[in-house]
């Protein structure tokens, strides 16, 4: 299952992970920034990286890289309009290092098949590691990472909410969901054929979240991967996945005295309460995004009644609302573009497997970040995941088995090295 992690796992890729694992509680505040483990790992790395995609002419950027650049720069703006301008440069710069350095670090030293196979491999690991406290937590309500201040929730099924070394159950679930599809078909496959072990340690370590949006992550690249099974040699198979979420979206606003959107949202959470107050923050939050669709507000406070919190438990709502409808628009359409060209790019069996868990892991980010916002681990964890499929668009069928499945890298460099 190991085989890949000595011998090709990217030395910066396997900080940053293992980074994301440290409690927050271990974070240095420098100041009034907080310099989490992850954000010293992005900071070290950011200028050999930038260097490494826009100077090195050897690597040339693609379409995905130049948007990352527009939707950082972006959001950069309307901190600047909005904010403060110390207070728009602090939060801008770590909004960069975070949202375009995680991206990077996967885009600059992910570049072959191997690699990506250990970065899986190590993934599942730190899951079952995740896994091994979870266990004790959810059981005795003990959270032996975080300790006894933070906020203890209501059971569920008898069991407490584990956080692990993470802000929040939600994010300790929606992280060891993130790793489902490259266990399944990235790790699984190496160690026995059809061996799904390290899927079902990542579905362990998912459940003692006991919350609704890491299941949700969850159950779509399960469902993805159960119809990638059934429907082999059919053509056209993906198309009628679209066709019937959109036939099913029309059928429920034709039939449901509600939205499709809030019907969804509706039958999306463990409680009634829970989803009466999604329904709300979506109508509310909408009704901002509508207010100031170019650049957004910031930080700033947004209009609702008095009693709702100010959180917003919508990763893509909250992103139109603090940076504007172009921000939104260019992280989908990066997102539309690697999925369009990684799933029309030929390559060798391995490249596909991998195309399905990049895919399939995107897919999950998609949905679950109706209900989920990502934040912290959760946040930077989805951009280096966006980053580590950008090595299969120019990926390429292998002259043998023998030899590695990229005949074209992004670009090719010793494997421990910054430049």
């Amino acid at each position: 299952m190991f085989s890949h992690l000595q011998q090709h796992l990217p030395l910066p890729a396997a900080a940053f992970l293992l980074a994301l694992i440290v409690p927050p509680e271990l974070s240095i505040e420098l100041g009034g920034l907080r310099l989490s483990s992850y954000r010293i790992v992005l900071l070290i790395l950011f200028i050999p990286m930038l260097y490494q995609l826009l100077l090195n002419p050897n690597n040339k950027p693609t379409f995905a890289d130049w948007g990352m650049v527009f939707v950082s720069a972006w959001c950069c703006i309307a901190l600047v309009i909005h904010q403060p301008f110390v207070e728009a440069i602090e939060k801008g710069g770590i909004l960069i290092v975070e949202m375009f350095g995680a991206y990077l670090i996967a885009r600059t030293y992910i570049t072959r098949y191997e690699q990506l196979v250990a970065v899986a491999q190590l993934m599942t690991l730190l899951v079952g590691a995740v896994l091994i406290v979870s266990i004790p937590e959810s059981l005795s309500g003990v959270h032996f990472l975080r300790g006894s201040e933070i906020k203890i929730y209501p059971e569920r099924i008898g069991l407490h909410r584990a956080y692990g070394p993470f802000d929040h159950p939600i994010l300790h679930g929606v992280v060891c969901a993130a790793a489902f599809s490259y266990a399944y078909y990235l790790c699984g496959s190496h160690i026995k054929r059809n061996n799904r072990f390290p899927a079902l340690i990542v579905c362990g370590a998912t459940f003692f979240s006991l919350s609704a949006g890491p299941f949700i992550a969850l159950a779509t690249q399960v469902a993805l991967t159960v119809w990638d099974k059934l429907s082999h040699g059919l053509k056209a198979r993906w198309w009628f996945v679209i066709g019937t979420i959109c036939s099913g979206y029309l059928i429920i606003d034709l039939l449901s005295n509600r939205s499709p959107v809030a019907f969804i949202i509706s039958h999306l959470s463990f409680s009634g309460q829970t989803a009466y107050m999604r329904l709300l923050i979506f109508d509310y939050g909408s009704a901002e995004v509508l207010r100031h669709p170019i650049i957004g507000i910031g930080f700033n406070d947004w209009i609702r009644p008095s009693w709702m919190p100010p959180s917003v438990d919508n990763f893509w709502l909250l992103t139109a609302m603090r940076y504007g409808l172009p921000a939104l628009c260019g992280i989908t359409a990066i997102l539309l573009y690697m999925v369009v060209k990684i799933a029309n790019t030929p390559g060798s069996g391995r490249v596909r497997d991998a195309g399905r868990a990049w895919g399939f892991t995107m897919a999950s980010f998609a949905v679950v970040g109706c209900t989920v916002h990502f934040w912290n681990a959760t946040f930077v964890l989805f951009f280096f995941l966006l980053g580590s499929g950008c090595w299969m668009l120019n990926a390429r069928s292998a002259a043998s088995s023998m030899i590695t499945a990229i005949a074209m890298p992004l670009n090719y460099q010793p494997r421990n090295t910054l430049f």
